[in-house]
């Protein structure tokens, strides 16, 4: 079953283009925060006040999707997340502590659960349809997309809303930031270095069987592996897709513990052009929802986005090339419709 992407909704370090040109800017700050929209053109003010960042991100990307799409309400909603409301789940672990486990109001903890977000989409839109979240780590949005694929071909009358949402907290980058997981302040995302740029954002799909002019691209297939089965789990992709892919967008995540690696496994690849996205968005578990949505613009609009490799034209197949600290890989194959 062929399955088309049809309307696109974006909160993240690049501003969202009021025409469709995009302009890509390299980050510059550790952490990467989102630029986020304004809220109240999209979500009524007293609505807004009660609701957590990741919940605003995913709602405001949810309603930019729908509104590109021309849908008013989808069917089904599937969204994935590392993380879910990580401020929600600070907020409520601080208030334990300080108030010594006692006389503790329940709200942020219910509110912290990976599924909030899209709980609170489908109360904002009104949607009572099926509501699924993934929480695979580095594969959440890659399941949810495999979902959405599965249901399709059981059902291609529907449209669905699929997506991922991810944020940074106040407490978050310096816990993980310990472990040396990331560059020093005064460091650049390519910069020749251990470490690298954390972002964060919210990425959402309208997503259906239906081929029209408007359609973004075609989703040909989605494949998840860890690092001990890139390889042959490549070659298998490629060739049960019968494709040679002209253009990649790879993961490099500017850490050179890791990117020496996937620069030697290009080799293996018989892409033309070559392009890196995690330098526009920063690394996160769901940066593949990132590099999907800047695919899906590349297919429809083309692009004059730099070329790490090879030379830069209008693509009809990209081939995204996704990593988590280097564990948790993905492939995920989209063709111009």
């Amino acid at each position: 079953m062929a399955v088309f992407i049809q309307g696109i909704g974006n909160v993240s370090a690049q501003l969202t283009p009021s025409s469709n040109t995009w302009h890509w800017h390299t980050i510059t700050q550790n952490p990467a925060p989102c630029v986020e929209p304004n809220y109240s053109d999209l979500i009524a003010p007293m609505q807004l006040r009660r609701m957590s960042k990741a919940v605003r991100m995913g709602i405001a990307a949810s309603i930019m999707a729908l509104k590109d799409a021309g849908l008013e309400k989808p069917d089904t909603i599937i969204t994935g997340t590392a993380y879910g409301c990580l401020a929600d789940t600070e907020h409520f672990l601080t208030k334990l502590v300080d108030q010594e486990e006692q006389m503790l109001t329940p709200t942020a903890f219910i509110q912290s659960t990976h599924n909030t977000v899209s709980g609170q989409i489908a109360l904002h839109l009104k949607c009572h349809g099926r509501n699924f979240t993934y929480t695979q780590r580095g594969h959440s949005f890659e399941h949810a997309l495999q979902d959405a694929m599965l249901s399709l071909n059981e059902d291609a009358q529907q449209q669905l809303l699929v997506g991922a949402i991810d944020e940074i907290s106040k407490h978050s980058f310096p816990i993980i930031g310990r472990f040396g997981t990331y560059k020093h302040e005064e460091e650049s995302f390519f910069q020749d270095s251990k470490g690298t740029m954390v972002g964060e954002g919210a990425h959402m799909f309208v997503l259906n069987s239906e081929k029209k002019e408007s359609s973004f691209a075609e989703i040909v297939d989605v494949y998840t592996c860890f690092t001990d089965q890139v390889e042959m789990s490549m070659k298998l992709f490629l060739e049960r897709n019968n494709c040679k892919p002209e253009t990649c967008l790879l993961g490099l995540n500017g850490n050179n513990r890791y990117d020496a690696w996937f620069v030697e496994q290009l080799k293996n690849l018989s892409c033309t052009n070559v392009y890196t996205y995690k330098n526009y968005c920063g690394e996160q578990p769901i940066a593949a929802s990132f590099a999907m949505m800047m695919a899906a613009s590349m297919l429809r609009y083309g692009t004059d986005l730099p070329v790490y490799q090879g030379s830069a034209l209008h693509p009809k197949t990209i081939l995204i090339w996704n990593h988590y600290k280097n564990q948790y890989h993905s492939f995920i194959l989209l063709r111009r419709s």
